[in-house]
């Protein structure tokens, strides 16, 4: 059958194929002549052609950066600012959680749908109302109590889950499969440069501005992000004459039952959570455990989102030179549970420093691989990728809310952080078992993404035309 399928889109290609991006099948016809002899049910051969990758993709995948930015440095932005809030308004540990847990939370809830919704609506329109919502942090000023505050945070929720669940969509229309991983990574890259920035800014800008003012600061930063983003932003040219496939709610069973989507949201769980539930609680912990000041306490945490970025930059390139996805998880999963306790066993920095570091590599490494797992999984289409990796992340949120607030819970009833951290941290072996179950992604033969082609999975033209060479008579 991959044979016939070569053929038959050969001949749509001899006149086009140069124009040609990919060749895509994802409609089931039985009335093909030839298909009726086959046992199976077989896809109808519709070649959608696309042109060549724009030298315009630099541009969309600058604008996703930035908006990857701006995000990232209000995510955690409050984290380092717990103490403030935490005078200001009368609040306890657990309650303050919320302001990172219940974004958490909201993000969880609102993945898939928001992922639905940007797939109807558009990849502009989309990402410019997730930047608007991301930018109501600009009126934190305004919230003259814990609720008000809380409440812009689960608006910049909303706006993340819209702007997380979309820019998969858009990596997968505008750029070609060998560049996936690397611009998955540097997406990664944008949040963790956000979150490093912010960790250790949001103390200093607190001194002169408050802690209200520091928030401010990083909306204004999203809002700018927004517009630019309007004004770049668009959706690439198809081939005249070829349609585009919209995702339907007949397809969502078929993307949450996916065996690989549920071990990567199974693994996504204990890697994320961690990760959140660290990067939020460690400077608290600094402040009270170490007795390190507010500045101090900031600046490690940041050290940790630093060597994130070393991490997700590492995750980028990595797999372009060894097209593997599974020994990222299975390392990464090995490696986080033994990091995260060396971040708060011990005061001494010959412990302490190089726990840190790499807790931070080892927690941003893997993501760019959760990202693109998704978009080579047969049968997966621009449309449906948004909505796996939205369903990914919805667990791996979900987590990041329950474990800070399962650590903030058990300090106020014990007085220690050492029970719910340690617990955490070895949470992290969920990503190592899931990335030893989930199936290989990368590195496949052509023959084999011949035959995913013909169940649906893109393949380009330069496949195509080197197995049309080696199959032919």
């Amino acid at each position: 059958m991959a044979g016939f399928a070569g053929r038959l889109c050969s001949v749509a290609r001899a006149s086009y194929w140069r124009n040609a991006q990919s060749v895509r099948f994802d409609e089931r016809d039985k009335s093909h002549p030839h298909m009726n002899d086959t046992a199976v049910s077989a896809p109808r051969f519709s070649c959608t052609l696309r042109r060549p990758a724009s030298r315009y993709r630099f541009a969309i995948g600058a604008s996703l950066l930035l908006l990857n930015i701006s995000m990232g440095m209000s995510f955690l932005a409050v984290a380092p600012l717990f103490p403030l809030i935490i005078n200001d308004f009368y609040i306890d540990r657990a309650t303050a959680s919320l302001l990172v847990g219940a974004t958490s939370l909201v993000v969880a809830l609102a993945l898939v749908p928001g992922s639905i919704i940007a797939a109807r609506l558009g990849a502009k329109t989309s990402l410019a109302f997730g930047g608007g919502l991301i930018s109501v942090v600009a009126l934190s000023p305004l919230a003259d109590g814990f609720l008000a505050l809380l409440a812009t945070r689960l608006v910049f929720a909303i706006g993340s889950a819209l702007v997380l669940g979309v820019t998969p969509t858009v990596v997968m229309r505008w750029f070609p499969e060998n560049e996936l991983p690397a611009v998955n990574g540097l997406n990664i890259f944008g949040q963790t440069l956000g979150v490093t920035f912010s960790m250790f800014m949001a103390p200093r800008l607190a001194e002169p501005l408050g802690w209200a003012g520091a928030l401010s600061t990083f909306g204004c930063i999203a809002l700018v992000a927004t517009v630019i983003w309007l004004i770049v932003g668009r959706d690439p040219r198809v081939v005249p004459g070829t349609t585009v496939r919209r995702f339907a709610m007949s397809d969502l069973p078929m993307v949450l039952k996916d065996r690989a989507t549920i071990l990567l949201a199974l693994g996504a769980a204990g890697g994320i959570g961690t990760f959140i539930t660290f990067s939020s609680w460690l400077p608290t912990f600094y402040t009270e455990q170490f007795g390190y000041s507010l500045e101090r306490a900031g600046s490690l945490a940041a050290l940790l989102s630093f060597c994130a970025i070393l991490g997700s930059l590492l995750g980028a390139t990595l797999p372009a030179r060894f097209p593997r996805r599974r020994p990222f998880l299975i390392a990464a999963g090995l490696l986080i549970p033994v990091a995260a306790l060396g971040c708060f066993t011990s005061s001494s920095p010959v412990l302490l420093y190089p726990s840190v570091a790499l807790f931070g590599i080892i927690g941003a490494v893997f993501m760019p691989v959760v990202f693109t797992i998704p978009m080579e999984l047969p049968h997966m289409t621009p449309e449906r990728v948004g909505v796996a990796v939205a369903a990914v992340l919805s667990v791996g949120n979900l987590s990041g809310f329950v474990a800070p607030l399962f650590v903030g819970f058990l300090r106020d009833q014990t007085g220690a952080f050492s029970l719910g951290l340690g617990v955490v941290a070895l949470s992290g072996f969920s990503l190592a078992l899931a990335g030893y179950l989930i199936p290989e992604t990368g590195g496949r033969r052509t023959g084999l993404r011949l035959l995913d082609a013909a169940a649906g999975e893109p393949i380009s033209a330069d496949e195509m035309l080197s197995e049309q060479s080696s199959t032919a008579p």
